[in-house]
């Protein structure tokens, strides 16, 4: 191949990274808008922490079982369109949104959020089976970068959504987000071609679930979707009402600085997504994965059990930040490494299911707790326990290397 060649399909892969990294922002930003607005949509809709919980499950839940189908679907179709397909239709699903504003509707509320949840269900497994097809040799640092460009863009979502949900309205702070989404579409229309490399004779769920090596990373996985959805709806929640409730400031000033703080918590997870990866692929995913569940379980024992609550939040976002988005390319290339070529978009599929799907779980359980067993706090009690489990399996994963 001549150099120019190579040159220019180095800057096409890039390029195309980079509109992965977007896609990966605008997927992961469309489930955090409700946190930092969870006390306003709370009002608005007049409902309690059990109820938002639930329906914040289903959602979440069906945002994991969409990766079911969307795995495949991508081996079928192609990659791009099946990302095209999530970028328009969850875009135009947050329109829904104005109208459960409107009507102060739970009920529409849950529509809105669990059709914007079938459509991008179908991302998550079907790009990183791409990445992990397509970039051989530095499969770990593509996965970090892809992460790096999902989190940068999320960083300031949480802020943003709050300063344009209590200027404009809650509804307005999805469709802001969702509009992004739709115009993005266009440029995966325009940039990737329509010739797309497709998995023939791909594997079937059946069939990945028949892969003995992926049960303890599937059992691990379902631990970590367990404190992570929790915390993802929570903290800014929990942060406001038990961290900074003593410091005289308003609700509306706490909301703010809770936002900040989980604004904060992304930020660090930007450099550690490059890092996490860059460390598997020199050291191992297992090493990493061990290191990043020890520093989860300190960062929630940090925020829960350090006397000077501020020290305690700060703690916090440091290791979760660190220690959570480092731990995503280090498990999502061991995963690839552990299954067929041909079966990565159903193995993608069902891991992205185990983790965000029964993993939301957590998001009901943590209400109901919260309701009726002291607080926000003891549910972040529960989620330390969901930590500390996926610590003990990390030490169960086999190590499994790039082969060269």
């Amino acid at each position: 191949m001549k150099r120019g060649s190579r040159l220019e399909q180095k800057q096409k892969r890039n390029r195309n990274l980079a509109l992965l990294g977007a896609a990966h922002s605008l997927n992961h930003s469309l489930f955090v808008i409700a946190s930092p607005l969870l006390t306003l949509i709370m009002a608005s809709l007049a409902v309690t922490k059990t109820e938002i919980g639930i329906v914040s499950m289903i959602a979440s839940f069906i945002y994991g079982a969409g990766a079911l189908i969307g795995g495949p679907l991508g081996d079928k179709i192609g990659e791009a369109k099946t990302i095209i397909i999530f970028l328009a239709l969850s875009g135009l699903s947050t329109l829904i949104m104005i109208a459960a504003g409107w009507a102060t509707s739970i009920y529409i509320y849950a529509i809105a959020l669990i059709s914007m949840a079938v459509w991008a269900s179908f991302y998550h497994a079907t790009a990183n089976s791409l990445i992990s097809k397509s970039f051989k040799g530095r499969v770990s640092e593509a996965m970090g970068l892809h992460g790096v460009g999902g989190t940068l863009g999320t960083v300031l979502t949480p802020t943003i959504a709050w300063f344009i949900g209590a200027t404009f309205g809650w509804p307005w702070a999805f469709v802001t987000f969702g509009m992004l989404c739709v115009i993005l579409a266009f440029f995966f229309v325009k940039n990737f071609d329509k010739s797309e490399k497709r998995t023939l004779n791909g594997g079937t769920i059946i069939d990945a679930l028949k892969i003995r090596e992926l049960w303890i990373l599937l059992i691990f996985n379902v631990a970590i979707g367990l404190f992570m959805k929790g915390v993802e709806l929570y903290f800014p929640t929990y942060v406001s009402d038990n961290k900074l409730i003593g410091l005289g400031l308003t609700e509306e000033e706490r909301g703010m600085l809770a936002s900040i703080a989980y604004t904060l918590v992304l930020a660090v997870g930007v450099p550690a997504q490059w890092v996490g990866g860059k460390t598997a692929d020199k050291f191992g995913s297992k090493k990493v994965l061990i290191a990043t569940s020890t520093g989860v379980c300190l960062s929630l024992l940090s925020i829960l059990l350090f006397p000077i609550g501020i020290i305690g939040i700060a703690l916090f976002i440091i290791l979760y930040g660190l220690s959570f988005y480092a731990h995503q390319p280090a498990l999502n290339s061991l995963t690839g490494f552990c299954c067929p070529q041909n079966q990565r978009g159903a193995v993608y599929g069902i891991f992205f299911f185990t983790s965000f799907g029964i993993g939301s779980l957590s998001q009901f359980i943590a209400g109901y707790v919260a309701d009726n067993y002291g607080g926000l706090n003891t549910a972040f009690y529960m989620l330390t326990v969901f930590a500390l489990a996926a610590l003990l399996l990390a030490f169960k994963l086999p190590e499994k290397r790039e082969s060269k």
